[in-house]
């Protein structure tokens, strides 16, 4: 069995440190997809009791991270190819569109934010994830449409594993690298179309290179 990490952040309840801790080991993929989870492990590994670890359990349930059978225990969502065919198909739906509306409102202050993300040399998995998710969220924040700035962290939050594990390629992150600073130049131009490009073409690469690892 695969165990979370320890450890304890005392400004937040129980039951959102187990969430925290589970979630970020599942994505991150130190546990791995089809691992299975024994509840009193993961209490005792994190130190909580069993109740904020199970409300836990459940969250991830509900996001489709984790497996709960009953009377079986728990699993690691196993990653699916129909999963991930989906999710591209409503990326490249969604993630254009809001790139090129972000290039007709974004403001200089997000731009020189976007800037800092792509000047920063993440140290580790953890810390490029977290350097992805918050150049895309500044993207969505730009194009002034609430509804589907919350519907693209959705999306984030359900393909990041398999973001995780595109990076386990080596030449990826170097053409991802690539591919968000193409797309920084479209929004500093204020140009709708290449902003729209750029990103499509972001996503169509990370689409290439996980058919490739899951194949």
């Amino acid at each position: 069995m695969a165990t979370a990490r320890a450890g304890s952040c005392p400004t937040l309840s129980q039951n959102e440190r187990a969430y925290r801790r589970l979630k970020d080991d599942i994505v991150s993929l130190r546990l791995k997809p089809g691992d299975a989870l024994n509840e009193a492990g993961l209490c005792a590994e994190l130190g909580l009791g069993r109740t904020p670890v199970n409300q836990a359990l459940h969250r991830l349930m509900h996001e489709g991270l984790v497996r709960i059978l009953p009377r079986k225990g728990v699993l690691v969502q196993p990653l699916s190819m129909d999963e991930f065919a989906h999710l591209i198909e409503v990326r490249r739906l969604t993630e254009p569109a809001c790139a090129a509306l972000a290039a007709g409102r974004i403001g200089d202050g997000t731009l020189e934010q976007l800037g800092a993300v792509l000047a920063a040399t993440p140290d580790g998995l953890d810390a490029i994830l977290e350097s992805d998710r918050r150049f895309h969220a500044l993207i969505a924040e730009a194009s002034g449409n609430r509804v589907l700035a919350e519907v693209l962290a959705g999306l984030h939050g359900r393909s990041v594993r398999f973001w995780a594990l595109s990076l386990a390629t080596g030449h990826h992150l170097a053409e991802v690298a690539e591919e968000h600073s193409a797309i920084l130049d479209a929004l500093h131009r204020r140009d709708p179309a290449a902003a729209s490009a750029a990103m499509t073409a972001h996503i169509d690469s990370f689409a290439r290179t996980l058919a490739s690892r899951l194949a």
